[in-house]
């Protein structure tokens, strides 16, 4: 099957089944989330806001083509640790700058294909011969 074949066969069935594609999208946010939280930096020191806790999921739309899972920081910080930011002095004199992590788009590169691969695979795999 290639890639164009399999796409098409996809946006069919979130057409036709609406319900089984909401439950493959929330199965693969939720394993996106989780990756997002395991590679969020953290700290030991006891403090609110840690920044791999502050992972969370919307689903937004009602059904088919306007179904998508959200997922996203409550952390005020993390834009400063995922993309650097400047150190300043108490006078606002430029001090230092510290390099950003880039974690989101790491975890994205490295985790998101493969779990784009798995739910296109599982709701292939739940429709089974109602696509023919």
């Amino acid at each position: 099957m290639t890639p164009e074949e399999f796409c098409e066969k996809l946006a069919r069935a979130q057409v036709q089944f609406p319900g089984d594609s909401e439950e493959a999208l929330k199965k693969g946010a939720r394993q996106m989330l989780k990756a997002l939280r395991d590679n969020s930096p953290f700290t030991t020191v006891e403090h609110k806001g840690k920044l791999n806790k502050s992972w969370r999921m919307r689903m937004e739309g009602a059904a088919g083509k306007d179904l998508q899972a959200n997922i996203y920081s409550t952390a005020p910080h993390f834009h400063l640790v995922d993309r650097g930011h400047v150190q300043k002095a108490p006078g606002g004199r430029v001090t230092g700058f510290v390099q950003g992590s880039h974690f989101l788009q790491k975890t994205l590169d490295n985790e998101g294909a493969d779990i784009q691969e798995a739910m296109g695979e599982k709701l292939l795999r739940k429709l089974g011969d109602n696509l023919q």
